[in-house]
């Protein structure tokens, strides 16, 4: 997950000139055409590869977000006690948007889409607001406002440049540890349960499972290749499976149940009702997973050499906002954020082509259709998916500290937002009905910490940091 300090990049731009290639000139739809007459000049990014390298290179990148792709309707389907059929359909939508976004991303259609080698996959930094809205106010109503956010973002993707002062690292770092502390709760439950009076709960058995899978991660990457190590968290699940079926925790009654081939369902939770807190509260959450996604996107600009263009960014952000609406308002699933993990294949593998991570999102695609996948999903034990969950979360947590170690802390104005945040968002989810006396509608926006800690971090700084209007210099100004 990379944040950017900055959005840049100016409508067009001279690329560097690399060994053995001509210079080029990029725009905000691409490559121009060369000026010798010889056709668009070489570009990595828009070259075709071979189709055994699409494959190859394509079947990288989507073993590299399989973890974090079933990872999401796993851990949303348990906290909202789904029934295993649903979480078929929630793992078969997901993969479906998955790679229809990654599609999206790019090759582009119009305006949509980055036409950069990047994949998209189910937010993490989304599942706690919208379960607290599923346990509130039901499946119908969290998937109305995953619905609006989604078509708010591609309203207001031409702005996102003008919005990047607003989130310097003291805010965002914040947040994402913040979103990380909170999502671990999710990832333990499925380890130990939901019910403490149930006589399985807290299990020696399950912990003990849970603590090897979360062994052979960690392991995994100790030991594995830097070109394997992202891979780590998809090895130890398939560790933890292989430990669970021998000792006999593995339970594959489930496949092979439903139809061999089939298509998601459209509105499988029914039709979407629209709640304005609701709204608000999922609002506040995609303001964050914008900035991050203009971070990804200038992160694969500077290693494949592209500068980004405020167009080419609202471009990205338009997919964003056209996969979370269908996620809310068609195939019923999750919000959806440009993927962080794939920028490291890139700079390992040195292949940069946009039709390979467009190959990646045919292969989601093609998954989507065969519901065995659901159901090899919902067969892994939970406390396997718990403790990689566990993982992948407190990553996240870290990935906020470390945007923190930015900040200046030695300017009290920075601690007190970063304490104050904290404080005010961790009440809700240390101390059970902290707000329970509190009207339904405020109950229901207060009890999002995240969202009351984003709130609480962007109004201190823009107290404290509140930037003085810019005094043009006379030589600048116009006539």
């Amino acid at each position: 997950m990379t944040i950017p300090s900055a959005i840049r990049g100016p409508s067009a731009i001279r690329g560097r000139r690399r060994p053995g290639t001509a210079e080029h000139t990029v725009t905000p739809d691409g490559p121009a055409p060369s000026n010798d007459g010889g056709g668009p000049a070489p570009n990595p990014v828009d070259e075709v590869p071979s189709a055994w390298k699409l494959l190859v290179y394509g079947l990288q990148h989507l073993l590299v977000m399989y973890a974090s792709t079933i990872t999401v309707p796993v851990v949303v389907a348990s906290a909202l006690d789904l029934s295993q059929q649903d979480l078929v359909y929630l793992v078969t939508a997901d993969l479906l948007l998955c790679g229809f976004g990654t599609l999206l991303q790019s090759l582009g259609i119009w305006r949509v889409g980055v036409r950069l080698p990047m994949v998209i996959g189910a937010s993490y930094t989304g599942i706690a607001p919208m379960l607290i809205i599923g346990q509130g106010s039901g499946l119908q109503t969290m998937y109305g406002a995953v619905l609006v956010v989604g078509l708010a973002t591609i309203a207001v993707a031409p702005l996102v440049g003008k919005m990047m002062r607003f989130f310097p690292p003291v805010v965002i770092g914040t947040t994402i540890l913040l979103i990380g502390i909170q999502l671990i709760p999710a990832g333990a439950k499925m380890i130990v349960g939901t019910d403490p009076d149930a006589s399985g709960f807290g299990s020696p058995a399950a912990i003990g499972l849970a603590a090897v899978t979360a062994l052979a991660v960690l392991l995994g990457y100790r030991l594995l290749p830097r070109l394997l190590r992202s891979l780590a968290v998809l090895i130890g699940m398939i560790a933890g499976t292989i430990i669970a079926a021998a000792t006999g925790f593995l339970d594959l009654s489930g496949i092979g149940d439903t139809q061999a081939i089939s298509f998601p369902d459209l509105l499988h939770f029914g039709a979407p009702r629209f709640d304005v807190l609701a709204i608000c509260s999922l609002a506040i959450i995609q303001i964050v997973l914008v900035v991050e996604l203009a971070g990804q996107v200038n992160a694969v600009g500077e290693v494949v050499d592209q500068k980004i263009s405020d167009r080419r960014l609202a471009a990205a952000v338009r997919a964003d906002g056209v996969v979370t609406a269908l996620g809310g308002g068609v195939f019923q699933s999750f919000m959806y954020v440009t993927f962080a993990q794939n920028v490291g294949i890139l700079t390992i593998t040195r292949m940069f082509s946009r039709y390979v991570t467009a190959t990646t999102g045919v292969l989601l695609m093609s998954l989507a259709f065969f519901p065995v996948v659901g159901e090899i999903v919902a067969a892994i034990p939970r406390p396997v998916l718990g403790a990689a969950a566990v993982v992948m979360f407190g990553t996240i947590a870290v990935v906020g500290i470390r945007i923190l170690g930015q900040v200046d802390f030695a300017d009290t104005a920075n601690v007190i937002i970063v304490a104050a945040a904290l404080g005010v968002a961790l009440l809700p989810t240390t101390v059970s009905g902290f707000y329970s006396q509190f009207p339904d509608a405020a109950r229901q926006l207060l009890s999002s910490g995240v969202a009351t800690g984003i709130c609480v971090a962007v109004l201190l700084n823009i107290l404290f940091h509140a930037r003085r209007p810019l005094k043009v210099p006379v030589s600048d100004r116009l006539s």
